[in-house]
């Protein structure tokens, strides 16, 4: 687009200026005496003579078809003459106006009509139908769906009544437009055309034609993807058709001013990069504009969440068994070929109408795919994410401190481009010896997984919701995927450190445990000799500890030959407050594998030795009787 070379002040008040002048002097004329045309030198002027006048702003309001209504705001320069002392002098002050037009845009502004006038106040903005002053419409965020819709009101109202791929011919036919595919420069996936021109195109044997095109032509390069992985052809025409419907007067307002423009092209801009320049920033919105509507009207909300859920509820009974996320990434996939988009625009659509776990399909990262993932809602903050390439990965386990520590500690690991607690529960080897998440984990992200806070703002201008959810969509890369940090202490990220913490410690126990089984005789009293002597207990303690005579503790530790009765071995277990894995071997040692007899009493043993080992004996003994077993361990006498 060519250099802006003046103003639609400037120009309104180049062309207009005699119309505006007589209407001023007019009404100067006619409100002297209340518009207080006076000054300190010249309190009680004879004449007030309009000299000149300045459009110094004008804001826009929408009208149909090619009708616009604007208001200027003009600055008044008045001649007042007097008598100052004993001569006649003359003096200049100045007034604020609001003088308000209606005008027709189209092929140039015809129609000027000056429809009101007053003196200028400060009213709020009136957002209603409101315009830039390059006669962009004002749309935001939460207004989005709402605009989707009457754009399918005006040109193919029935795609609100039910779910159906939009028919895009018919939309293009309704609204007077031709699509072209030509051959675009790089980087530029659609041009739409406002004006009579020649282009390249490709005609039917894809060779290179020129062609005399007119208003309302859209050419589509066939190459070009637009927003990498998530545009398709549909998304590509509609969104062009958004720049025909939405931004026509711009364009006839930049033409307007730059004769020689013909065309917006349309760019796979992913980062703004902003500049100081008003007509680069609302070029950038228009973008905005086109790019987050585009989908919502491929995809109205009220119809693509009707099918979205049919689709989930007949997946669940065809495959019952099926993960929650593969059923999700199907459904996205689903829903895809039944809109005519990609599963990408699919995929962030559902996000936008609150299907939360289509965040974690179709995970792309460091050019691999990885299993979907499943999480509880409501997890994931705003810009919030569990995918972490590979470049952001090493960036952030070097420079975040909390998280080096924890990886050093080896709590966790990079995998499926996820932070994982490094538990057999949550990760696995594949055929490469590889990490990657167990079944498990990839249906339980939240309780294994870190979460990382996004950087995607783009602009502070306005809502970028759309560019965020591309974010989550488009593929994980280290070259381009947005800067990612992770609070580890903090919500749910807490409690998953607090968990890998444990688990670690478990891991570090059983390590030990196993050395200490494998340490260990084959022997009954020489096992119990073994944990008497890792306890550095006397033969006297154990006495006191299990109710057990001094001299049979002697015993026991030393004759191999000697029957011991389960009771008698209970009661050692929980004097020595033995670990499970070492009660259950000391058990199986002396001829008592309970384990393998699942009796009443057996349960209610098994039970305590698995949750109460740290309790004392007289605690047991009370459970016992609550579970109603008549036999008790030696408790208030001595066994010998």
């Amino acid at each position: 687009m060519g250099n802006q070379t003046t103003t639609f002040a400037k120009y309104i008040e180049d062309k207009h200026y005699d119309d505006i002048f007589n209407k001023l002097k007019y009404y100067i004329w006619n409100n002297r005496d209340r518009l207080n045309l006076f000054t300190r030198e010249i309190p009680e002027p004879i004449s007030t003579v309009l000299d000149n006048f300045h459009v110094m702003g004008v804001t826009f309001h929408d009208a149909p078809d090619d009708q616009i209504t604007f208001q200027a705001s003009v600055q008044a320069d008045i001649n007042i003459h007097g008598k100052r002392r004993n001569d006649f002098e003359d003096d200049m002050l100045d007034r604020w106006f609001s003088i308000s037009f209606s005008a027709v845009l189209r092929n140039g502004l015809h129609n000027v009509r000056i429809t009101g006038l007053e003196e200028y106040s400060q009213q709020r903005f009136k957002d209603e139908d409101a315009l830039t002053k390059f006669l962009v419409p004002y749309i935001y965020a939460k207004d989005l769906d709402a605009h989707a819709e009457k754009f399918l009101k005006k040109y193919c109202p029935r795609a609100l009544e039910k779910p159906m791929p939009l028919p895009i011919n018919e939309i293009i036919e309704a609204m007077g437009l031709s699509v072209y595919e030509a051959p675009l420069p790089s980087g530029v996936f659609g041009r739409t055309y406002f004006s009579n021109t020649t282009v390249e195109v490709y005609d039917n044997r894809g060779n290179v034609i020129k062609r005399e095109i007119t208003p309302g032509t859209i050419l589509r390069d066939p190459t070009e993807v637009f927003m990498r992985n998530i545009g398709s052809k549909n998304n590509t025409i509609i969104h062009e058709c958004v720049h025909w419907d939405k931004h026509y007067k711009f364009f006839e307002l930049q033409r307007l001013l730059n004769p020689e423009i013909h065309s917006i092209s349309c760019a796979v801009v992913e980062n703004y990069n902003r500049k100081n320049n008003d007509l680069v920033n609302e070029l950038e919105w228009m973008e905005w504009q086109a790019n987050a509507l585009a989908p919502r009207i491929l995809m109205p909300a009220s119809t693509t969440r009707r099918k979205l859920n049919r689709i989930m509820i007949d997946l669940h009974n065809s495959f019952p068994n099926t993960r929650s996320g593969e059923l999700m990434q199907m459904a996205i996939s689903e829903l895809a070929d039944f809109f005519n988009v990609s599963t990408f625009a699919a995929k962030l659509r559902a996000i936008d109408l609150g299907f939360d776990q289509a965040a974690g399909v179709f995970n792309y990262v460091d050019g691999k795919y990885f299993p979907p993932i499943s999480y509880k809602k409501g997890t994931l903050k705003k810009d919030q994410t569990y995918i972490v390439d590979f470049n952001n990965a090493v960036v952030e386990t070097t420079l975040n401190q909390e998280l080096s520590i924890a990886l050093q500690a080896g709590h966790f690991v990079h995998a499926n481009g996820l932070f994982v607690i490094n538990d057999s529960k949550y990760i696995k080897l594949n055929d490469r010896s590889e990490a990657e998440l167990t079944d498990y984990a990839l249906e339980h992200v939240d309780e294994c997984c870190l979460v990382f806070n996004r950087k995607t703002r783009i602009s502070n201008s306005y809502d970028d919701s759309f560019y965020r959810y591309c974010f989550l969509c488009r593929d994980a890369n280290s070259e381009s995927f947005v800067e990612a940090t992770c609070e580890l202490y903090k919500d749910n990220n807490e409690d998953v450190a607090k968990r890998a913490t444990e688990m670690a410690k478990i891991r570090n126990e059983a390590a030990r445990i196993t050395e200490l089984m494998n340490s260990l005789p084959g022997s009954f009293a020489g096992t119990l000799d073994a944990h008497i002597k890792r306890r550095s207990y006397t033969n006297e303690e154990m006495e006191e500890r299990c109710q057990i005579s001094e001299r049979r503790i002697r015993d026991l530790r030393s004759n191999n030959d000697m029957k011991v009765e389960l009771p008698t071995v209970l009661a050692l277990c929980i004097g020595l407050n033995l670990q499970p894995t070492f009660a259950f071997d000391l058990l199986k040692k002396a001829g008592h594998d309970i384990m393998s007899r699942y009796t009443n009493d057996n349960l209610v043993y098994i039970y305590l030795i698995t949750n109460h080992h740290m309790e004392t004996l007289s605690m047991w003994n009370e459970k016992l009787a609550e579970a109603s077993i008549p036999q008790y361990l030696p408790s208030n006498r001595k066994i010998s």
